[in-house]
């Protein structure tokens, strides 16, 4: 794997500190907010899709 380096302002590089732990590089940091990222898009498709929904059976009924 390769590295590379991107400039950031100071804050925002105080602001991936903030969500990391201790020994925690920069590079899992910004894994972790882009998994967490991904989950909340994936996760508000799914209740657009499950609001749309017109005709639902309960598992009482089925």
């Amino acid at each position: 794997m390769t590295t590379t380096t991107i400039q950031v302002d100071s804050k925002v590089r105080d602001l991936l500190k903030s969500f990391g732990r201790k020994g925690e590089t920069y590079n899992e940091i910004i894994l972790k907010l882009i998994r967490r990222a991904r989950y909340i898009e994936y996760m508000k498709e799914t209740y657009e899709i499950l609001d749309k929904e017109e005709i639902w059976v309960s598992l009482d009924e089925l």
